[in-house]
């Protein structure tokens, strides 16, 4: 038997599919990628994407991997499939979708969901939850399919998370990795494992039947079966295993596995996710704690909603010039930008930008704004202030949860496409005023799914060997001391006051124009 020098990730986001072969020192032998349709909206606030869609480009990147590749095949240990969170699709016994994948980005709610049964608001109440259940079932895409699509409610056999659909195609198993589990799902966070009161899936617009079993980040869930090979151009009979979430994959990717390492991702969303061996629970939904990619322990998550996707929308909105300029140079579009800001000075000439895209778990109100103009500025300086108020806002999330934990950051590692930006990376060091290391490869979401299967399909015997062999820093930005100073009378004296004064306009816009809705 050949030795196992080499693994697969399938890292499956909201914008693309790529399909990485890593080696056991963590480098990129080969890679292959295409974009996701857009994501649709048939109604204002909707957002769907078609799961044939994920199915075809996954197809796509696989058969142009193995075209790629020359290692031998048997060198091969396994898959790691990593996923966008919190996306679903109901799909029959046969795993055949039965309607487009309601996604994470989808803000559509339920007017008037069904009163709860006495005995279930007992039971809440006594858990301390009522506030937290009546949110889940305004907000639960589930509740809505039943209520909404009862012919599609009604034909459902499970509810699957694109991680687990993806394992059905490739093994024809009903499996998922419980890393994978975030948000709006009834499970046990704290057990890791969906929860044991029927009622509690009830209040979700569920039935315990509907859920897939759950499996720890490093299990192997199955073989490519032969007919699934013949669709990816895998091999038949390897090893999937499904590791976490993407975010928590990147923590994994990132080697952040203590205390003490903050991992921004600038991805769709930006977060900063921080590894813990303890549940801990924020009633008030600051900040969340998640199951990682690490068997048995969670990650605590900053989340900004749709943080990064400004970025992206600046640049389809304004950044056309810089978008050619970079096509004509054979660039990234981010590369062109950091040109363009590298001598705007921190503060970006007096612009002050609040990142809330969307309205917030914790404020149903928030909405983004811009203070500060003048005539100095340019789009440029517009492109700086989103990149600073991204830093603002990770870093007071921050401190609310290190006044809950006394656990204070010593380093900060960063991942996802906005990493290629050496100015976004040294604007989080001067904000936080902590060393910021750029990972070694971009693409250190597929390789914490890659660590989950190098581990689970026994290519590595721990995750500290795997850890220790695969992840490497690159680049490491010190914090300019000069630019902290500015940055810091910025935070305390402006942006940690920006959300209350306008918060009250925040209200009166809402109540005028009906967004966001009650």
């Amino acid at each position: 038997m050949a030795d196992k020098n080499y693994v697969i990730a399938l890292d499956s986001g909201t914008q693309s599919v790529r399909a990485v072969l890593f080696d056991r020192a963590g480098g990129v032998v080969a890679l292959a990628q295409a974009p996701h349709e857009p994501y649709f909206s048939v109604n204002p606030g909707w957002a769907e994407q078609s799961p044939d869609d994920y199915w075809s480009k996954l197809c796509r990147v696989t058969n142009e991997l193995m075209k790629k590749i020359t290692v031998d095949p048997r060198e091969i240990a396994g898959i790691g499939i990593t996923t966008q969170r919190g996306t679903f699709v109901p799909v029959d016994r046969q795993g055949t979708a039965l309607r487009p994948a309601i996604i994470w980005l989808d803000e559509r709610i339920n007017e008037n969901p069904p009163p709860l049964s006495m005995a279930a608001r007992a039971v809440f109440a006594i858990a301390g939850q009522s506030s937290a259940i009546e949110y889940v079932r305004k907000h639960s895409k589930f509740l809505w399919v039943k209520n909404n699509e009862p012919g599609v409610y009604a034909k459902a056999y499970k509810f699957m998370q694109i991680s687990g659909w993806f394992v059905q195609r490739l093994t024809g198993e009903f499996k998922d990795s419980v890393g994978m589990v975030t948000g709006l799902w009834p499970l046990d966070y704290k057990k890791l494992e969906w929860h044991a009161l029927r009622l509690a899936h009830n209040a979700f617009g569920l039935e315990p039947e509907h859920m897939v079993d759950l499996f720890p980040p490093d299990t192997v869930l199955g073989r490519v079966t032969a007919a699934a090979s013949a669709e990816t151009g895998l091999p038949a009979g390897l090893p999937v295993v499904v590791g976490a979430g993407d975010k928590q994959s990147e923590v994994l990717g990132a080697g952040a596995i203590e205390p003490g390492i903050g991992v921004i991702s600038y991805g769709t969303a930006t977060c900063m996710e921080i590894f813990t061996r303890k549940y801990l629970n924020d009633r008030a939904l600051r900040f969340f704690t998640w199951p990682a990619a690490l068997p048995g322990t969670w990650d605590i998550e900053l989340f900004i909603h749709r943080g990064f996707w400004m970025v992206t929308w600046f640049k389809e909105e304004f950044g056309h010039r810089e978008g050619i300029e970079a096509e004509k140079r054979g660039i990234a579009p981010e590369a062109v930008f950091d040109e363009r800001v590298r001598d705007i000075p921190p503060g970006s000439m007096g612009l002050m930008l609040q990142p809330y895209w969307s309205p917030m778990v914790s404020n149903k109100y928030a909405k983004g704004s811009i203070i500060g103009f003048g005539d100095v500025h340019t789009r440029a300086h517009i492109y700086r202030a989103i990149l600073e108020g991204l830093g603002y806002e990770l870093r007071r999330l921050y401190e609310i949860y290190q006044a809950r934990t006394g656990v204070t950051l010593k380093e900060l590692r960063v991942g996802g496409g906005g990493s290629k930006s050496d100015v976004a990376v040294q604007i989080a060091a001067d904000i936080f005023n902590l060393p910021a290391a750029r990972m070694a490869t971009h693409e250190i979401c597929g390789l914490g799914a890659a660590i989950d299967a190098a581990v689970g399909t026994g290519m590595f015997p721990s995750f500290d060997e795997a850890v220790a062999s695969m992840v490497k820093k690159g680049r490491v930005f010190e914090p300019d001391p000069a630019s902290h100073r500015v940055y810091e009378d910025l935070y305390q004296g402006v942006y940690l006051k920006t959300y209350g004064a306008l918060e009250p306009l925040y209200r009166k816009i809402a109540a005028a124009t009906g967004y966001p809705p009650e």
